[in-house]
């Protein structure tokens, strides 16, 4: 019997879901999971690969980076361990994540104009047209404000014929995630090899070890255990995939509140009903952020249609009661990617959190029978 439209659908969901959280996944290890042969894994893989135009590419814990930060310099400094005297000399280690909204007082700059007013700097990771109150969103990693700053007032100058005004915001990330320039990683003060792991998985996640290797004149055995000791320090978080926004509707949602004891429990029932909602489809969420002043989130998410946006944004507003409720739409992207992708939610932190403290909605139970009092 041949496979039908759904089973073909259904076997594409899963093989999403599989790829999101590894997509490093062998073809004999994929076919074990999705429960069919090699070959038809292997025929899947490369035509959802082509047909969705899928990159794989590394999830890195921004703020795990410190660890090898720490590690490499601690060493450098002293040979008789992290002493007191010897961290008080380390620079600062570590980056961070901010998003900056900005509005234009003096006209519309060109996409062009955008594009190299931010574009020669390694800190923006993100930048996209907004319509709405404001007009553009950067999401961008630094060291820290003081840099963050720097690289806004930057930005203002190149374009301060347009009268830029703009909102800079830490953020601390609570789920998906946004692909890091190559630029970026040549940041991180890590050793030389983790480095060229980092960037060989951005330009093919799934590609060899050997692969990797040759392109920096390194070993196979030597990107291996980089890999290694990068998933084990959680700098790696898993090698995923992510799609282009085509044909998507995407939007920046925003949640501010004045009710600061009751948001997390609002924020964490709106969290459960997400993981219930995306089992069984597509996951339409792309990255969400806490933000602390004001104090809320910020969740950037995809659509594939208007009724699809709208439902969203009604239950983001039924679950968050007691906060004000916004979105503006990205009109277009002009730097980088946005990592949208079928990620399988019940691998998160969130959910970990959810499943401990009993707040994940318990599935119904089957109905007993009931015996027919007028049986003989």
């Amino acid at each position: 019997m041949g496979t039908t439209a759904g089973d073909r659908q259904g076997q594409s969901h899963s093989l999403l879901r599989l790829l999101s959280t590894d997509a490093r996944v062998s073809v004999n290890d994929l076919a074990d999971r999705l429960n069919t042969s090699k070959a038809n894994a292997l025929a899947s893989l490369s035509n959802t690969t082509k047909e969705r135009s899928l990159r794989f590419v590394p999830e890195i814990s921004i703020d795990k980076v410190w660890k090898w930060e720490f590690i490499k310099r601690a060493r450098v400094r002293t040979k008789r361990g992290i002493l007191a005297e010897a961290v008080d000399e380390l620079p600062a280690t570590g980056f961070e994540e901010y998003v900056m909204l900005a509005r234009f007082k003096g006209g519309k700059p060109g996409d062009a104009e955008i594009q190299k007013a931010i574009g020669g700097h390694y800190a923006a990771q993100f930048a996209a047209r907004l319509k709405g109150d404001d007009d553009l969103l950067v999401y961008a990693v630094d060291r820290s404000y003081d840099d963050m700053m720097r690289f806004v007032e930057g930005v203002s100058k190149k374009l301060g014929h347009y009268r830029m005004l703009a909102s800079i915001t830490r953020v601390w990330n609570t789920f998906g995630f946004f692909p890091l320039s190559d630029a970026l990683v040549e940041q991180f003060d890590i050793f030389d090899t983790y480095k060229k792991l980092l960037v060989g998985l951005n330009g093919n996640g799934r590609g060899t070890f050997t692969e990797i290797g040759n392109r920096f004149r390194q070993g196979a055995a030597q990107m291996l255990y980089a890999y290694d000791r990068l998933v084990r320090t959680e700098i790696l978080k898993r090698v995923t995939y992510f799609e282009p926004l085509r044909g998507r509707q995407a939007i920046v949602a925003m949640a501010r509140t004045a009710d600061a004891s009751g948001f997390a429990d609002a924020k964490s029932a709106w969290f459960a009903s997400l993981v219930k909602e995306y089992e069984k489809r597509e996951n339409e969420c792309v990255y969400m952020c806490d933000t602390p002043s004001p104090l809320g989130m910020l969740v950037i998410a995809s659509f594939e249609s208007s009724k699809a946006l709208s439902r969203f944004v009604a239950t983001m507003r039924g679950k968050l009661v007691n906060s004000e409720i916004s979105y503006m739409p990205i009109s277009r992207v002009l730097h980088g990617s946005l990592g949208i992708r079928d990620f399988d939610m019940s691998k998160t932190q969130q959910y970990r959190h959810l499943e401990r403290n009993r707040l994940l909605p318990e599935e119904p139970k089957a109905a007993e029978p009931v015996e027919n009092p007028d049986a003989i």
